[in-house]
């Protein structure tokens, strides 16, 4: 039985986003079911990747906002017949996770995720961040049932820096390629794996 805090829901833009207890678990099990039994050899169009994405979006969102620092943003927004724009708070939630020598950043806002693995490289006393690989996705369920459509390919993408090759995965803009569909599934499940075994 949840508790009432645990069923808190808060449906309006300008209260707290609030995610459960049991809603955070839930999330982590999928993710990890995705990771164990996600086949990649069977995603062949836009349609199976954005399905699987949306649904591992919206999870990772869900951790994002559990576990990540909110950041919020007011935002004008000009509004006809008004005399003044219309304020707006646009909420972002960013999750890091340190592991040896690299960090996995994980931004959630405006239903998209984004997921970014990043090196450090060290000179001296100093050091910068290489980042190792990028994948952003949508976070609305909606998608994987077919109540919406997956959006432009800036939408769902990811990019793979770990080689001298810099690789692009836009499954929008090649929907019926399925090299490009399992080259994503591929890179979301290299950045999900550190994410999911430090949070279990």
């Amino acid at each position: 039985m949840l508790t009432q805090e645990e069923r808190a829901f808060h449906p309006w833009p300008w209260e707290e986003e609030v995610i459960s207890a049991a809603e955070y678990r839930r999330s982590l099990q999928s993710l990890k079911r995705f990771l164990e039994e996600a086949e990649v050899s069977q995603l062949h169009s836009v349609e199976d990747v954005s399905a699987v994405a949306s649904l591992v979006g919206h999870d990772v969102y869900a951790v994002a906002v559990a576990n990540g620092q909110k950041f919020e943003k007011k935002m004008a927004e000009p509004e006809p017949g008004a005399s003044e724009p219309l304020g707006r708070i646009e909420r972002e939630y960013v999750f890091t996770q340190g592991i040896d020598d690299r960090e996995v950043v994980v931004t959630a806002s405006n239903g998209q995720t984004v997921i970014s693995e990043r090196r450090r490289v060290r000179f001296g006393f100093h050091g910068y961040y290489h980042e190792l690989l990028r994948v952003r996705l949508p976070s609305d369920r909606d998608i994987a049932i077919g109540e919406k459509p997956i959006g432009n390919e800036q939408s769902i993408y990811a990019i793979d820096l770990r080689e001298t090759n810099i690789r692009e995965y836009h499954p929008a803009k090649e929907p019926k390629n399925a090299d490009i569909q399992q080259g994503f599934t591929r890179v979301l499940k290299d950045a999900l794996r550190d994410i999911v075994a430090g949070l279990l």
